[in-house]
């Protein structure tokens, strides 16, 4: 009862209010039980919070440690109007950093001599300590948008690797620290120059609430993941990537400002080798929700919505994808529509599968193969084509739907590799009227396995292997939740 009231207040009502006039009243009391199980869920998470913050003598620990290489991160922040003491403590969680080799560029696109006050001030108290040239500022003789603000800050920078912050969000004390230790394991000699294959890091996350302090929706994300970034910007923050992939994606774009950071992000890494992008997963970021953000207030900024589905369109169009790009019932998320031909599928029952291994995929003329259990029966109109929409792209080997049991329930939703490298089904046992964790349950993505009796598969990236076919290294598997299939 006490979750409830604390979500029972003037802004949720209207938020519930639009979600209803946008989706309904089924979707919307599904969205709301869904919520509060999650808050259920998270009653403990401050207190896993503080067991996870470095400690006095860590801190000391990360100050002194000696690195192979060294990287200066220059972090950029592009300000307006930002309330005093929220660029603060922002200024400081900077400061504060256990890694030192840092610099924080501050490009102020204010009317007003609030924000420049304010970081002059700072630089005087902290002058001694850091010197006065690690925070650049530049009063800007107008206010550009955040695109080219951020620009501003970028062309300010002479850092290997730039950070994304917000003027009024907080990094943990670690969280620089973690960034370059992480960049270590990405270290190789090339002749005699010291190189790094990791070209962009990205930490988990969560809220802090403006007022309260108090922390909240833990972002735990997954190893990166491009199918899952075209549904949502769920890299956000703490994002760092080296200049040199900065400048190479061009910044930060005007047509997509509410949404400039996806678009950045997505053109820093659409075209990296997955292995070149790392994720630490770690909440090093907070990002401080009140009144007028983003965070605590979606629909305030509907306009980003529009430029995030624009971004995500361009990213496949540079990608050479024809996809079309569709709005879902959770605002910020989208799903792909990838465009098929005349392609000829061969469905086949797990049995007759199971005689295909033993003698060959000679006897099919198919390019595409579809292996269904004679249990499952499809719910969705247009399955196949669905399915099929992703086996066309060159990178795809393999595509299932989502699996609901007989009583409704999520029975497989793909499967991902737990801590010890073993197969977990994703989000099993969840009503398929909710949609999971950060509405993943209902998102595209990039999964680690697929069920064996109910997906779809590219014949060109199968191999022989000691345990029979199994799909080539080269090829990604992917999750669709809109193909559904049912037990009966």
């Amino acid at each position: 009862m006490k979750r409830i009231s604390a979500r029972f207040n003037k802004q949720n009502i209207e938020r519930g209010i639009r979600y209803l006039q946008r989706n309904g009243i089924s979707e919307t009391f599904y969205k709301a039980t869904e919520r509060l199980s999650r808050d259920e869920d998270e009653a403990g998470y401050e207190a896993w919070l503080e067991t996870q913050l470095p400690d006095t003598e860590e801190l000391k620990r990360q100050r002194n440690t000696e690195f192979k290489k060294r990287y200066k991160i220059s972090i950029l922040v592009p300000a307006y109007e930002t309330p005093p003491v929220f660029l603060r403590e922002m200024i400081e969680s900077v400061i504060a950093q256990s890694y030192t080799d840092w610099e924080l560029c501050i490009a102020d696109g204010s009317r007003s001599d609030t924000v420049k006050n304010c970081v002059m001030d700072m630089v005087g108290r902290y002058c001694a300590e850091i010197g006065s040239c690690r925070i650049k500022y530049q009063k800007l003789d107008k206010n550009y948008g955040i695109s080219v603000n951020s620009n501003k800050a970028l062309e300010m920078a002479n850092g290997d690797y730039v950070g994304l912050l917000d003027h009024d969000d907080l990094l943990a004390p670690d969280a620089l620290f973690e960034t370059v230790s992480i960049l270590q394991t990405g270290l190789y000699e090339e002749g005699c120059i010291l190189n790094n294959r990791i070209s962009a890091v990205y930490s988990d996350e969560d809220k802090v609430d403006g007022a309260t302090g108090r922390h909240f929706d833990h972002h735990r994300k997954p190893g990166f993941n491009l199918d899952l970034l075209r549904t949502n910007n769920y890299i956000c923050h703490f994002f760092v990537v080296s200049s040199s992939a900065a400048k190479r994606a061009g910044g930060f774009r005007t047509e997509y400002n509410g949404a400039q950071d996806h678009d950045f992000i997505l053109r820093c890494v659409e075209n990296a080798p997955k292995e070149s992008i790392a994720h630490i997963p770690k909440v090093l970021y907070h990002w401080r929700a009140h009144e007028d953000s983003t965070a605590d207030h979606p629909e305030s900024k509907l306009y980003a919505y529009d430029a995030g589905k624009r971004a995500i369109e361009a990213h496949l169009e540079r990608m050479d994808i024809e996809a079309q790009v569709l709005y879902t019932p959770h605002l910020g998320f989208f799903r792909i529509k990838y465009a098929v031909g005349e392609e000829r599928v061969a469905v086949l029952s797990r049995e007759t599968w199971n005689a295909v291994k033993q003698n060959g995929l000679d006897q099919i003329e198919e390019e595409y193969i579809m292996i269904m259990n004679n249990s499952l029966r499809p719910v969705t109109p247009g399955w196949q084509r669905e399915l099929l929409g992703h086996l066309v792209r060159a990178d795809v080997g393999a595509v299932a739907g989502k699996i609901l049991d007989r009583t409704g329930h999520i029975e497989s939703a793909g499967y991902s590799r737990n801590e010890e490298g073993k197969l977990v089904a994703n989000f099993k046992g969840l009503s398929g009227h909710h949609s999971g964790y950060l509405h993943r349950a209902n998102l595209q993505q990039e999964v680690d396995g697929l069920p064996l009796d109910c997906m779809m598969i590219k014949k060109q990236a199968l191999v022989n292997g000691s345990a029979g076919i199994a799909m080539s290294k080269d090829y990604i598997a992917v999750y669709d939740p809109y193909a559904v299939f049912r037990r009966w």
